[in-house]
């Protein structure tokens, strides 16, 4: 339960963020993001994810859809060389959860996908720590390890969704707050 309230939590955040215009993402890019949460949520389900993981795919599948759609009026309309290399990861990603019927390797290439996907997010972030708006990462982050904490099972198969989006929001965090960090650690 804790960890569908701290999902929604992050997506409420972000689209009140985004209706207040302090967050403003690429509609194609979250285009993308929202149909790697169709493929991420699948492949949870469909493969060996924990119970706490598929709840958790299935927060970030809802609240990408929410944001995808906030975006088309609030978002910007960057559609570049990330977004093309993310859509064809996430074909891919299809093809060899369906094709091979492997939906594991199918959701590490659509977390490869989103890593791509994230790299102007994080590159925004480095440029200028005050672009991202925080808060809704730390609320998926806390959830992310609270679903690993809260799994049984501790094989890669079972957490590597909420592992992997642990580090992306994690890094996230980090960057966007670093200059607090080295007044903290001064």
């Amino acid at each position: 339960m804790v960890i569908l309230m701290l999902g929604v939590a992050t997506y409420v955040s972000a689209v009140i963020q985004m209706l207040n215009g302090q967050y403003s993402p690429s509609f194609f890019s979250r285009g993308v993001w929202f149909l790697l949460g169709i493929i991420s949520f699948g492949t949870v389900l469909a493969g060996d994810g924990s119970p706490s993981a598929v709840i958790l795919a299935a927060t970030l599948l809802a609240g990408n859809t929410a944001v995808f759609l906030v975006s088309y009026k609030k978002g910007s309309r960057e559609f570049g060389f990330v977004e093309k290399a993310s859509l064809l990861l996430l074909g891919v990603s299809v093809a060899a959860w369906l094709l091979l019927d492997a939906p594991f390797i199918g959701l590490i290439i659509s977390l490869v996908a989103h890593f791509i996907g994230g790299i102007p997010t994080i590159w925004r972030t480095i440029k200028r720590e005050q672009n991202e708006q925080a808060v809704h990462w730390y609320f998926f982050f806390a959830a992310c390890i609270i679903t690993i904490a809260s799994s049984n099972d501790r094989a890669i198969t079972a957490i590597l969704f909420p592992l992997y989006f642990a580090i992306f929001d994690g890094l996230i965090i980090l960057l966007a707050n670093r200059h607090k960090l080295r007044m903290l650690f001064r």
